[in-house]
């Protein structure tokens, strides 16, 4: 049996890896996780008011129910320049049957679908990506 090391290959050199001094921010309920995420990230690239956060998560309309396309338009909401690089372009209905979206998943189909129907007029770069693609 191989111990996590070895299974973790040879260990990094300074130059192959950069640490950030990124704030830790826990997530205040089980499905938070994106948020909790996103907050480190605007705190991490300056100073960012709770209030502030509150209010762009009304804005958005982001409540209980959190796709990743939502943080894109959370993050351009902060004028953070990014690129959201997705498998699908739209709701996975992979996900139909999960615990966690089954509840809710047909009015969030239509949503999240809408979101990335105007993420283009939004100024939210989105694009078409997996781990075999790479930028030539």
């Amino acid at each position: 049996m191989r111990t996590e090391a070895e299974a973790a290959g040879p260990p990094l050199e300074p130059g192959d890896f950069v640490q950030l001094p990124v704030p830790i921010i826990q997530q205040l309920y089980h499905w938070d996780c994106g948020l909790a995420c996103s907050k480190m990230v605007l705190r991490y690239l300056g100073p960012l008011d709770d209030g502030e956060f509150e209010s762009a998560l009304q804005e958005l309309r982001l409540t209980r129910s959190i796709w990743t396309i939502d943080l894109a338009y959370l993050m351009r909401h902060f004028g953070v320049r990014h690129r959201f690089c997705t498998q699908t372009l739209g709701v996975d209905k992979g996900y139909k049957n999960q615990s966690f979206y089954r509840k809710h998943f047909d009015t969030e189909e239509t949503r999240v679908n809408q979101l990335f129907a105007q993420a283009k007029a939004c100024k939210v770069l989105v694009e078409k990506w997996n781990v075999q693609h790479q930028h030539q």
